[in-house]
């Protein structure tokens, strides 16, 4: 009865991951976004005492985002109103900043204040010039309401020769990386695998190329499939998906710029992942998984992000709409993440290699890996590098190094629900997705609480964020689960239930 339980989830889950593509495909895609919001906000009405005061100027930055001061003048503001500038460039939103912000940081009331200054931002966008619009939008019971646009041209060739001087320098380290650590890592895990043994089965080429044969039951075959060349071109047909999309933001067509940045970002992003990924396969000393396994599961990953970055982006267009847009990244997107995530461990529930808690922390522990290569990739991507250096580098140590392991502890958790119900024999593994998923997503929840206690509780909730939230549930959970996996490998293994002889593959 069970077994029927667990198999219609899976195609549930199947389902909801078909849906999810489709979905994502269609927001990132289809007509409609950025450009719309260029002629919302132009068609707004106006309103006689709202000013945003300024010429229109000529700039040559050498830094991006590049700091403009803007004066604005209100009717008198009331306590909840809000008051925004807005850029675009080339009918495309590219930077919004809360003009009340600081306020509502250090708990000052703005009630009554009618001239404001507030700093707008102007991104460098891989062109070598630019010709940007600055809004001011303001929002109250009353109604909405728009002024300007003060128009800015920016001449970016001081920024660019600056990109190309450090990239020549980047190039040098990157390939000093590659050919002193990746490289020579792949080999030693290339070697370490061949040499490794599996239950009764051989994992070589010959298998890996005719994952059919010998397997009598559906099951049997579907779990071959997945961890199968062939079930890899589905995800990587996804994933082409979400690297034709950050193209296309990137336009790496209409820039030399621009093409060198998205392939740097990606060689960059790459290398924290990839060394987690070894290093927790490798420690899993009992039993270390075929690499056609951590194959499945990290292209998984990459997958997970095409699913979440579509759909929370329709998400968090519909809750800027409802003006609670700050809650988007702290309620929705890490319920959509990790489920999306958990999905791949919940459809390979019943995989002869997957029978412990440490197997479901590996897989887990991979997946969130994918996803956080093309996650840093895109944020590497759309930040620049240029004269700003010091910037640049502080984001790629904040994503790429200090957060690098976060998306792996989180989908870790998920997987370790799944594994314990494999190793205790239940006969329905794949719900335990519905138990690792909400625990995942409050550790994200809380990683991502930021911005949402900055806005309701100004200093006092960064501070409760920075000292307690982030050591406690960041760091401290990713600790916790450092020592559950040495436990897991340090202990008295139960022996597995019996299904495990009979059904997997």
């Amino acid at each position: 009865m069970l077994e029927s339980v667990n198999r219609i989830f899976v195609i549930l889950v199947l389902a909801a991951v078909l849906a999810g593509i489709s979905v994502s495909i269609a927001v990132l895609f289809l007509p409609f976004g950025d450009s719309l919001g260029l002629e919302a906000v132009a068609s707004m009405e106006r309103e006689p005492d709202f000013v945003l005061l300024g010429d229109d100027k000529s700039i040559a930055p050498d830094t991006s985002p590049h700091r403009l001061n803007f004066t604005i003048t209100t009717p008198p503001m009331e306590e909840f109103d809000l008051l925004y500038l807005d850029v675009y460039g080339e009918g495309k939103h590219l930077y919004q900043v809360d003009c009340m912000g600081d306020h509502i940081f250090y708990g000052e009331s703005y009630a009554g204040m009618t001239r404001h200054n507030c700093t707008g931002y102007i991104p460098y966008h891989y062109n070598g010039s630019g010709a940007y619009l600055v809004f001011a939008t303001f929002y109250s019971e009353e109604g909405e309401y728009v002024s300007g646009p003060v128009r800015v041209y920016a001449d970016w060739r001081n920024y660019e020769e600056s990109f190309w001087n450090i990239s020549l320098y980047l190039v040098l380290g990157i390939a000093a990386v590659y050919l002193l650590v990746v490289f020579p890592l792949t080999l030693a895990v290339a070697y370490i695998a061949s040499r490794t043994k599996h239950h009764d089965q051989e994992y070589t080429v010959f298998s890996l190329l005719n994952p059919f044969r010998n397997k009598k039951t559906i099951l049997q075959k579907f779990n071959s499939f997945l961890a199968s060349p062939y079930f890899w071109m589905f995800e990587i047909a996804g994933i082409a998906a979400i690297l034709m999309y950050m193209l296309a933001t990137a336009e790496v067509w209409k820039s030399g710029t621009a093409f060198v940045a998205f392939f740097f970002s990606g060689l960059l992003a790459f290398i924290a992942p990839f060394l987690w990924c070894a290093a927790w396969w490798y420690a899993d000393f009992r039993e270390r998984e075929p690499l056609r396994l951590i194959i499945t599961f990290f292209l998984w990953g990459m997958l997970a992000a095409l699913m979440a970055i579509g759909l929370n982006s329709a998400l968090g267009l519909a809750m800027e709409v409802a003006g609670i847009g700050f809650l988007g990244t702290f309620l929705f997107a890490p319920v959509v993440e990790e489920f999306y995530k958990g999905s791949g461990i919940a459809l390979l529930g019943e995989h002869r290699e997957f029978n412990s808690i440490e197997d479901g922390l590996v897989y887990g522990f991979v997946i969130g890996m994918g996803f956080s290569f093309i996650e840093d990739w895109i944020y590497l991507l759309q930040y620049p590098m240029g004269s700003d250096i010091l910037s640049w580098f502080f984001l790629f140590m904040l994503r790429s190094i200090l957060f690098s392991a976060n998306h792996g502890f989180y989908t870790a958790i998920t997987g370790g629900a799944i594994g314990l119900l494999v190793e205790r024999g239940f006969r329905a593994p794949a719900l335990g997705l519905l138990a690792g998923v909400p625990i995942a997503a409050g550790f994200h929840a809380v990683h991502n609480a930021g911005e949402m206690l900055a806005v309701l509780f100004g200093a006092g909730g960064v501070l409760a964020y920075c000292c307690l939230l982030v050591p406690f549930f960041d760091y401290g959970g990713f600790f916790i689960l450092l020592l559950l996996f040495v436990w897991a490998l340090l202990r008295k293994r139960p022996e597995p239930g019996k299904r495990f002889g009979q059904s997997h593959s």
